[in-house]
């Protein structure tokens, strides 16, 4: 009988021990539940929505008037998780082709304002971003939708653009994000003036059309018209900062 107790005792102890174990074998996951529901619980409290304030910062070099990597107006949602603008490594949409090679917005913004994985669709106001200053925008959410994408184009390439692809929106404060710059892959990199509609060349939707992956750009060369000097830059090419406003 002794023995069959001790057992038994010994059996509950294991019991509890492994229940104690799998509880906390996946930390991660575990915080980013908590994190989730608590994301959630302030969502309720105003009305299921958020407000962000997104400020987009130019980090290519102010070389010149004109000259550099100006944005374009940049596009920005708010999005379920699951759902991408762009993704490194795969095909670019019409839309954004459009948008990377000749800051063509429209079609970008009415596809997302048309997606049901989409909450809300903002686009710059106010102009290119120019380099080496910054512009901010007002945008919402509500949960689930707690990823948001940017993209903007370099305007002084062919087909570059910057991008923020499905980062996660702060629960309070702030979050900082570096973004780096794509090749959207749809046009080729001939950095000549009468292929490139920007301030440097004046030559909008005239491409020589390539079907690429998309991928990092390796920026400006030299092989065509443009000073790599003038109009290069170096990644991160701008600083991305979403702050809870409410």
């Amino acid at each position: 009988m002794q023995r069959y107790k001790l057992v038994l005792t010994l059996l509950v102890s294991l019991t509890i021990l492994w229940a104690c174990n799998e509880e906390t074998s996946n930390p991660t996951e575990s915080i980013q539940q908590n994190s989730e529901a608590n994301y959630g619980e302030q969502l309720e409290k105003t009305n299921g929505y958020a407000q962000f304030k997104i400020t987009l910062e130019n980090l290519t070099p102010a070389t010149g008037p004109g000259a550099s990597q100006p944005f374009s107006p940049p596009v920005i949602a708010t999005h379920a998780p699951l759902f991408h603008i762009f993704q490194p490594h795969k095909y670019a949409s019409d839309e954004l082709r459009q948008l990377a090679e000749d800051a063509v917005n429209p079609p970008m913004l009415s596809s997302l304002s048309n997606s049901q994985f989409v909450l809300d669709v903002v686009e710059g106001s106010e102009g290119p971003v120019f380099p080496a200053s910054s512009q901010s925008y007002m945008i919402k959410t509500r949960f689930p939708f707690k990823k948001l994408s940017l993209v903007a184009m370099l305007v002084n390439t062919n087909d570059a653009f910057v991008g923020a692809n499905g980062v996660r929106l702060p629960h309070h404060g702030s979050r900082v994000y570096y973004l780096k710059t794509y090749d959207a892959g749809t046009e080729k990199n001939t950095e000549l003036h009468s292929n490139i509609p920007g301030p440097c060349c004046g030559s909008p939707l005239v491409r020589i059309p390539t079907h690429n992956r998309i991928s990092l750009h390796k920026g400006i060369k030299g092989n065509g018209d443009l000073d790599p000097a003038i109009f290069g830059w170096n990644n991160p090419t701008a600083k991305l900062t979403i702050t809870r406003v409410y």
